[in-house]
């Protein structure tokens, strides 16, 4: 048996390309601990200034959320670190062998990770690479968000692209200036694949990944689960933003939302509900999700603030709420009529957040594809504008717009098509037709 500074290695988990994961005994506390450390060709270099770096920003966090590093050291000059271990499966594990997770499990998971996120964040770090490979599940329900390999300091991070390309942000993939909200997209396409089973991307090849993620919008959430409430499926279509700006401003307020949405549908799922899962899924009782009455004073969330720095002047910041306010005094009117007259209310929690009003003077374009039952990638002036079925047309400038409808099996059509002003054009797209 192996001894490295008192703990007894006795097994030995995972061997990568730059690092290999031992099981120890911690006879000091009487506890299982993993063991990382570097294997002998990356021990120098940018791997061991990694491996140090993760194990000083670790040392500023600590919250119940987070798997914690115990100690780092050096052995036969080999760099490792000691690691809470955490008996259970990871998020991956999970997921792979159960595909689609009960609802109220999905957002219990998705809580805790917020509470996770939003520790590190208050501490001025990014974490970089989040995705179920690093979401650890322990049999007695904790959720524990781990590995800070990637994680840097926000007063010191690069534009390099790092990460795991299924769950990188598209400034990520762009190098580009990154902040919280890029964790937050990460943290959208972990909840995508809670309730889905499905990768939000493509991960066939990493520059088809990098493709989708920059260009596409995943499909539909419903398309895999109707069941799923309109209120969760915003919310994960708004972690999934292209546009930082137009994301959560913080894990805070993902976590609000999130809370929110269970007093909506009574749902009050704990650590004890994840805990029997993992124990015994054939017997779990899942909770469905139907709309109750919900008390007065049970609103949605305020937004909260956060800095977006990159992504345009702060002049022009304020030149567009501006113009925004303005158009919704005039567009209010109309909104409150449009919804009134395609949307059922049983459909949604009452308090739920608007939509943005409508323009007075736009045209609507109302999309439809054929067959029935296939979805397809609408894409405006070059620019994704939502997959079908639509939920409302299309809001567009009068003119000319170059319209296309893109399937992964059917192809793409394309076409030319003309907007005026107040009318709405209905345009039935027959994808089977080469």
């Amino acid at each position: 048996m192996r001894t490295i500074d008192g703990y007894h290695i006795f097994a030995e988990l995972k061997r990568g390309p730059v690092t290999t994961i031992f099981k120890a005994l911690d006879a000091r506390h009487n506890r299982v601990v993993l063991i990382k450390m570097l294997e002998d060709g990356a021990a120098d270099g940018s791997w061991r200034t990694q491996l140090q770096q993760e194990s000083k920003l670790s040392a500023r966090l600590a919250h119940p959320n987070l798997r914690r590093i115990y100690q780092s050291g050096v052995t036969s000059d080999e760099p490792y670190l000691v690691l809470e271990y955490v008996e259970g499966p990871t998020l991956a594990e999970l997921i792979s062998q159960h595909r689609r997770l009960p609802i109220d499990l999905c957002i219990f998971i998705a809580k805790e990770l917020a509470k996770a996120l939003s520790a590190i964040h208050r501490n001025q770090v990014l974490h970089r690479d989040i995705k179920p490979q690093n979401i650890f599940l322990s049999m007695s329900g904790q959720v524990k968000l781990g590995d800070l390999g990637l994680a840097q300091d926000l007063t010191e991070v690069d534009f390099l692209t790092a990460g795991t390309p299924a769950y990188m942000s598209p400034e990520q993939v762009l190098g580009r200036e990154v902040n919280e909200t890029s964790d937050l997209f990460s943290f959208g396409a972990v909840l995508y694949e809670m309730l889905t089973g499905e990768t939000a991307f493509s991960t066939r090849t990493v520059g088809a990944t990098f493709h989708h993620v920059v260009n596409w919008q995943p499909l539909p959430v419903t398309m895999f689960r109707p069941e799923i409430p309109g209120e969760l499926v915003e919310i994960s279509q708004k972690l999934l933003a292209k546009n930082p700006l137009d994301r959560y401003a913080s894990a805070e307020t993902v976590l609000d939302y999130l809370t929110w949405l269970e007093r909506g549908y009574g749902v009050s799922t704990s650590s004890s509900h994840l805990s029997a899962f993992l124990e015994s899924p054939e017997t779990y009782r899942r909770v469905e999700l139907r709309a109750v009455a919900i008390a007065d004073g049970v609103n949605a969330p305020i937004m909260k603030k956060t800095r977006h720095s990159g992504w345009g002047p702060t002049i022009v910041l304020n030149a567009l709420m501006f113009f925004t306010g303005v158009l919704f005094i005039k567009g209010v009117k109309t909104y409150f009529e449009y919804k009134a007259e395609n949307t059922s209310a049983s459909n949604y929690i009452s308090g739920s957040p608007p939509s943005a009003p409508l323009t007075s003077h736009a045209g609507f374009l109302d999309v439809r594809v054929t067959p029935s039952g296939v979805h397809g990638v609408i894409s405006v002036g070059g620019d994704s504008a939502g997959t079908t079925p639509l939920d409302r047309p299309l809001e567009l400038s009068p003119g000319w717009h170059e319209v296309s409808i893109r399937h992964p099996q059917l192809g793409v059509k394309r076409m030319n098509l003309s907007i005026t002003s107040g009318d709405t054009l209905l345009k039935t797209i027959d994808l089977s037709i080469p």
